[in-house]
């Protein structure tokens, strides 16, 4: 066991076995919390198998006929009791059953963070249809890709989205994909008819009824049946449709419920977007499952955050690292620490962003996790402050000992390649040494759902004869390390590392050392392309506080400080705003495609270059030197 975890808190041989023993034990409550919640799941999903009622529906129905008046929604102050909602959703799956619409059929839907997605998503849903999300920021062909490779019958779509659903409108119409127009203000409103589609409008609604639909449409589905659809972010080519299990959604709802501690009549701020999994399972379903309302926000907004989560009561809320660093780098709020938040959970919150953010806002109870949509596992830090600050998850010896599914394994960043040994087989990564996380495929109630109708990448996702001749393993794509006491730490993304000067450069480790510099609100780490050089030079894309000033000569000593010398950026480029994804990941490629050609970067984004101990601005001038050999780098 490390020596962070055993601190030594007073002099001689017995206090240092006394404190051996408490954080053994601290450690060991950690597992066993972990394990009953995953007992307890995979219970929860056995019960339901034998029930026939593995459709994630149910859970919303159970809780539906137990508490009717119970409020599941709250939106912008008004809220919803489970019974409105599955009464409005139950006139509306009777709408799509008379639109042909039958099970085992796919519905594509672009709704906004408004009651309507869960009034629409439930009504998809409970006539044992699929609903497809699709990532409201799309237009043109990655749009129509999305609607394709689902094979949609109907594809339906809130008004404010018609500018970008009307680039694919003929398009839909060739492969007998129905538009139709559904959403906030078709809600309780009438719209006008729209030219590129049919409107949903209360009238047209009014004539169907609301009882409950046959239960026949969802009793016998399947744990690996799809529940819905979720795209993957698309930075890296065309999205693919990742499958959602049914089995993945229950289990998700209750390992995270128990895992995390959400309890019954918390009310729980999500305000992301509710077509990608963080906001569908980890923020509603698990909302769900535990007996929470959903406190719905449109979208994230730092200058209204804090005043929500006064106004509306707000206990927990689920985050993406970025909503962190974003509400750090605002000024002071008077109302940062008149809330009563108790716990926040999610992903990718910064090392250097943890503690800052857990002192200034008075938030105790901070609840990482790492996880993908089509993964067949997670991992969990629930943590207080004690230790692990900035882990991703946390599995001590005992966790590991009854569930070895995941392993790290040594890998060339650059190439993606395994290590093999001399036998043909993965070499494990030992203990802080960096490897790609995989995931053993074994029978459970949790398995890699693949890709829709997408055999070949669903097939690059799994490596075969890891340890041995015919295991099969789900390949994560990062690069993660655990410490000797069962902390694991976020490296990098396969293909965010670099190679510069035959080293390897992690993009998160040189983001690091960036956050913690004054004046700089966003970091973005790539590897640019230098004419006449092998490999790839480090560029730091750079958005500014406002009024901020980068002295670059400090700012490279504090690099000197905090980073190897390879590295260090050659690069930085000043931004006015960072190109984010839908579900607000840094968007690299763009970037590191224009690189250091100033032809093809904006003269509003200034690139500086190191020259000597600071960093002095590039021209064209410049590049066309190093384009002919005249500078070495």
């Amino acid at each position: 066991m490390s020596s962070k975890i055993l601190p030594v808190v007073a002099a001689g041989v017995g206090s240092a076995l006394g404190s051996m023993y408490l954080d053994s034990r601290y450690l060991l409550s950690r597992d066993l919390h972990q394990i009953r919640a995953g007992a307890v799941a995979i219970i929860s999903h056995r019960i339901w198998e034998f029930q026939k009622k593995l459709h994630f529906y149910y859970r919303f129905k159970t809780k539906a006929k137990e508490n009717p008046n119970a409020i599941y929604l709250s939106f912008e102050g008004r809220e919803f009791t489970f019974r409105e909602v599955e009464l409005a959703s139950n006139k509306l799956a009777r709408w799509f059953m008379a639109e042909g619409i039958q099970k085992g059929d796919v519905v594509c839907m672009m709704l906004q963070n408004h009651p309507s997605f869960f009034f629409c998503m439930l009504a998809i849903s409970k006539i044992g249809a699929i609903p497809s999300l699709i990532n409201t920021n799309l237009s043109e062909d990655p749009l129509l890709h999305c609607v394709k490779i689902a094979n949609a019958k109907l594809f339906i779509f809130d008004p404010v989205y018609e500018t970008q659903v009307a680039t694919i409108k003929d398009a839909c119409r060739e492969m007998n994909a129905k538009l139709v127009a559904y959403g906030e203000s078709t809600f309780e409103t009438e719209l006008p008819y729209l030219s590129i589609a049919a409107t949903l409008t209360p009238s047209i609604l009014a004539p169907f009824s609301d009882e409950d639909t046959s239960e026949d449409l969802i009793r016998d589905v399947k744990g690996v049946d799809a529940a819905y659809l979720i795209y993957t972010s698309g930075t890296t080519g065309l999205p693919k449709a990742a499958i959602s299990q049914h089995a993945r959604v229950n289990f998700a709802m209750c390992m995270f419920t128990n895992t995390i501690n959400m309890r019954k009549g918390d009310r729980v701020y999500c305000v992301l977007p509710l077509y990608h999994s963080s906001g569908m399972i980890v923020a509603s379903s698990v909302s769900l499952h535990a007996g929470a309302t959903i406190v719905l926000g449109r979208k994230f907004s730092a200058s209204r955050f804090w005043n929500d989560c006064v106004d509306y009561n707000v206990n927990v809320f689920t985050y993406i690292g970025e909503f962190c660093r974003y509400l750090l780098s605002t000024p002071p709020h008077p109302e940062e620490r008149n809330h009563n938040v108790r716990m926040i959970y999610g992903n990718g919150m910064r090392p250097d962003v943890w503690e800052k953010f857990r002192e200034r806002f008075g938030i105790q109870e901070i609840c990482e996790f790492y996880a993908a949509t089509e993964a067949p596992t997670s991992l969990f830090n629930r943590n207080t402050g004690q230790f692990g600050q900035g882990a991703v998850g946390s599995r001590a010896s005992l966790f590991r000992l009854i569930r070895r599914e995941v392993q790290l394994i040594k890998i060339d960043a650059i190439t993606g390649e395994p290590e093999l040994d001399k036998n043909g087989f993965c070499k494990k990564a030992a203990y802080d040494e960096q490897g790609e996380l995989i995931v053993h495929m074994v029978e459970g109630p949790v398995t890699f759902d693949g890709y829709y109708k997408n055999e070949g990448d669903t097939n690059k996702k799994i490596l075969k004869n890891v340890f041995e001749k015919g295991d099969a393993y789900f390949r994560s794509g990062d690069l993660l390390k655990l410490d000797s006491d069962g902390f694991y730490y976020f490296g990098d993304r396969l293909g965010d590392t670099f190679r510069w000067k035959s080293e390897n450069v992690a993009t998160t480790e040189v983001a690091h050392a960036f956050g913690d510099y004054p004046g700089i609100a966003e970091t973005n780490i790539y590897g640019a392309l230098v004419p006449n050089h092998d490999g790839r030079a480090g560029m730091a894309a750079l958005v500014l506080h406002p009024d901020a000033k980068l002295e670059f000569a400090e700012l490279y000593q504090h690099l000197r400080k905090n980073l190897p010398k390879y590295a260090i950026p050659l690069f930085i480029r000043i931004l006015p705003s960072m190109v984010m994804t839908g579900t607000f990941k840094q968007q690299k490629v763009a970037y590191r495609n224009e690189g250091i050609d100033l032809t093809k970067v904006p003269e509003t984004e200034p690139i500086f270059w190191l020259r000597g101990d600071t960093y002095v601005p590039f021209t064209l001038q410049d590049y066309a030197r190093i384009d002919v050999g005249k500078v070495k780098l």
